[in-house]
């Protein structure tokens, strides 16, 4: 039971979304500035992989049928989805 963001064609460039605009599209993070401090500190993971550098992309098929987890610090995480 766990909280699910959907990423869009929109939310993509050239097929691609980098960890910033995932962040900020899932609802984690209010601003890219904020995701981009959230990572450089190394507070945030994707499928339980630390992010730690900001060039982090992924394609519209990485969210593909069960999804992937993101999490921002300890206790805030959403379960994005590609439609």
């Amino acid at each position: 039971n766990m909280p699910t963001a959907t990423i869009t064609e929109e939310n993509l460039r050239d097929g691609e979304i980098d960890i910033m605009g995932l962040l900020v599209a899932s609802g984690l993070c209010a601003s890219r500035s904020e995701a981009r401090r959230a990572v450089q500190q190394g507070g945030v993971a994707v499928d339980g992989e630390k992010v730690s550098d900001i060039a982090t992309t992924f394609t519209k098929a990485d969210f593909e049928g069960e999804g992937k987890v993101v999490r921002k610090g300890k206790k805030n995480f959403r379960k994005v989805i590609a439609k």
